[in-house]
């Protein structure tokens, strides 16, 4: 009998040792991705073109993203068309995109400000009086009355061009595990220098509506600095790559971007405000995506 009990207890023990210890278990269980971003030159957009269709939702959405930039019109009223064999020495522009009303219908494209379009990036202009009733481009500092308002100085002064634009790359680690501890940190290299981005998660929800979250809430900000590198790291409230492929309570996690504000301001938790007749394009444009497995199908190989 005891013989038979101290083979039995071996037994167990063997068995209880051989099982994966709680940290490993809990190490298996838990979602770290590494993400690298794409450039763009709009929400869904590359040189005018979607690059992802969103299979589970029907036309027009099923191809929503907007352009956000074209090319400085010296000769004219409307920007030129950016394009894959667009010259890289060519500066870069506000745009609006009529598809932006069909995705976001509070949008009324026709207060848009014509002053506001075919701007070089550099250029565009900022709120300059207490009573946000005059915008004006502002001079660099170094170029500056000392009592004044300048924006800083980058590197260098010259106009952003798509060569500029294009340098720019982005990798976003994403930590969740099962206690729900979900963090994110994106590391930022190339973009603007000294200038003011936001990140923004862009969802479908589930009345039926294109949704840009801050995200990991406001201030969803970061500065470049002088080499136009930066880093943003945020605690969520749910896990990206969860979000992307299943979806929470019928809202389903699209792609993340970050946008470059050229001019100079922060509305908040919403990226523009619709009053002031700049809709995105005119004082925000899109310059880095990450998208995830398994959402969407891609339509535009990586350039």
């Amino acid at each position: 009998m005891m013989k038979k009990f101290g083979i039995l207890f071996f037994l167990s023990l063997f068995a209880f040792l051989s099982q994966v210890n709680p940290a490993e278990a809990q190490r298996r269980r838990n979602t770290n991705v590494t993400i690298e971003a794409e450039v763009v030159t709009g929400w869904n957009r590359l040189f005018g073109k979607p690059r992802y269709r969103w299979d589970f939702l029907s036309a027009p959405l099923n191809l929503a993203g907007a352009t956000t930039m074209g090319i400085y019109n010296p000769n004219g009223k409307e920007p030129l068309p950016l394009t894959a064999s667009t010259r890289k020495d060519a500066v870069l522009a506000s745009i609006v995109d009529p598809f932006l009303e069909t995705i976001f219908p509070v949008f009324d494209l026709e207060t848009t400000d014509p002053g506001a379009v075919n701007v070089p990036l550099r250029q565009i202009d900022t709120w300059v009086s207490g009573d946000l009733s005059v915008r004006t481009p502002l001079p660099f500092q170094l170029d500056a009355p000392v009592v004044s308002r300048s924006q800083s100085n980058p590197e260098s002064p010259n106009p952003i061009t798509v060569a500029d634009w294009f340098k720019a790359s982005g990798q976003m680690q994403i930590n969740c595990d099962s206690r729900g501890n979900n963090r994110v940190r994106v590391r930022l290299n190339n973009l603007i220098p000294n200038r003011v981005y936001t990140v923004w998660a862009m969802w479908y929800t589930a009345d039926g509506n294109i949704f840009p979250q801050p995200f990991g809430g406001v201030p969803n900000a970061y500065v470049t600095n002088s080499r136009g590198n930066a880093v943003f790291s945020r605690q969520l409230n749910f896990c990206p790559p969860e979000a992307a492929k299943k979806g929470i309570d019928g809202n389903r996690l699209l792609s993340i971007i970050t946008h470059l504000h050229s001019d100079h301001i922060l509305y908040g938790a919403v990226p523009v405000p619709l009053v002031a007749g700049r809709p995105p394009g005119t004082v925000l444009h899109m310059q880095l995506e990450w998208n995830f497995p398994g959402v969407g199908t891609r339509l535009i190989k990586k350039p």
